[in-house]
């Protein structure tokens, strides 16, 4: 996999890149939650109830980024290339 994370200079979060680039015809799949904030663990009580902000920080700004074994190279680029159109 293939992630990428937000500086915090860029002046939207991972959601609003992630449609930006699904508008240039990329795909992308949102960071995972971390362990404080899945649904199923604030049952398991107080080992999961510190908030981890750096855990927070990747969620709300980084994204997967498509990859694979069967893209090309020519995929890769429009990738490359709407990346960087979207953050300049």
């Amino acid at each position: 996999m293939y992630s990428i994370v937000l500086s915090d200079d860029v002046p939207f979060d991972a959601v609003e890149f992630a449609r930006r680039l699904h508008q240039a015809g990329v795909q992308t799949r949102p960071l995972f939650l971390g362990m404080h904030e899945q649904p199923v663990f604030p049952r398991a009580g107080p080992a999961c109830e510190q908030a981890l902000s750096g855990d927070e920080r990747l969620a709300r700004r980084g994204l997967y980024l498509p990859s694979g074994l069967t893209l090309t190279r020519e995929q890769v680029d429009a990738v490359s290339d709407a990346v960087h159109k979207v953050l300049s």
